[in-house]
Formats: C-alpha cells, sequence, structure tokens
C-alpha cells in the first residue's frame, strides 16, 4: 500500500491508538512514581526484606525506564503524524508499510532498515565490551 492510499481514517485509527497508549503511559508512570513515594524512608532491619525491596526498586526502575521509553516513542509518533512525515523510513524515507504501522504504530524504520540498525548496535555493542576488555587482558599478561 502507497502512503497516499493512507485515507482519514487509517490516519484517525493509528493516532487514536497512539493517544490512547500515550495516555495509558502516562498513567502507569504516574502510579509507580507514587507508590516510589510512598514507599519511601520505612526502616527495614531484616536483611531478606530489604533485598526484596531493592530487587523490587530494581524492578520498577527498568520498568519505568521502558514506559518511559515508549511514551517518548508515541510522542515522537503524533510529532510526525501532524508534520505529514508518518509512516516513512527515517533511513531510506520509503513507506513503512500498513501492516507494520498497525502492528507497531510509533515504528520509526521500515523493517529492513530497522533490521539493519539492530544489526548495527549489536555490533557496535559487541565491539564496545571487547575494546572494555582488552585492558584487562594486557594487564593480566603482563604481570
Amino acid at each position: 500500500m502507497s502512503p497516499t492510499k493512507l485515507d482519514r481514517r487509517i490516519i484517525g485509527e493509528l493516532e487514536r491508538f497512539l493517544r490512547d497508549e500515550l495516555a495509558r503511559l502516562q498513567g502507569s508512570l504516574r502510579a509507580v512514581v507514587t507508590e516510589a513515594r510512598s514507599t519511601e524512608s520505612t526502616s527495614l532491619t531484616d536483611m531478606s526484606v530489604h533485598a526484596a525491596e531493592t530487587l523490587h526498586t530494581e524492578i520498577q526502575v527498568a520498568l519505568l525506564d521502558r514506559r518511559t521509553q515508549q511514551a517518548v516513542q508515541i510522542q515522537d509518533a503524533l510529532a510526525r503524524l501532524a508534520e505529514g512525515r508518518y509512516g516513512f523510513c527515517q533511513d531510506c524515507e520509503e513507506f513503512v508499510g500498513l501492516a507494520r504501522l498497525r502492528a507497531l504504530p510509533f515504528a520509526q524504520r521500515c523493517r529492513d532498515c530497522q533490521g539493519q540498525a539492530e544489526r548495527r548496535a549489536r555490533r557496535e555493542s559487541f565491539l564496545s565490551r571487547e575494546s572494555r576488555e582488552l585492558p584487562r587482558e594486557v594487564t593480566s599478561e603482563a604481570a
């Protein structure tokens, strides 16, 4: 389907979904922050209780981070929609495809470019990890 076939009904449907999902995420973020504030500064004397609280806090922080990332992606998609750039790949500028937009309404890339970006990120992560480990190996060989 070409971008010219994205009619007002489909755009409206995707925009409603994006706005509803953004509202849901923002509500979820507020609830997590409220919960965190209400459970702060409890006196923990039992180490197992402290460990469980620490684990819970770490999970909440990870969830908060992921939800925040999703909210930003949705806000970006709404901005692209308002600017008329919604549905086009940020790398190759081709139409992302209606099926992809329905499955992932905040998609910034077509399937092929997203795959390339993910492979590039994995390669860079591997090289970065490898370069951080190199000095330790050189240091241990010198000893």
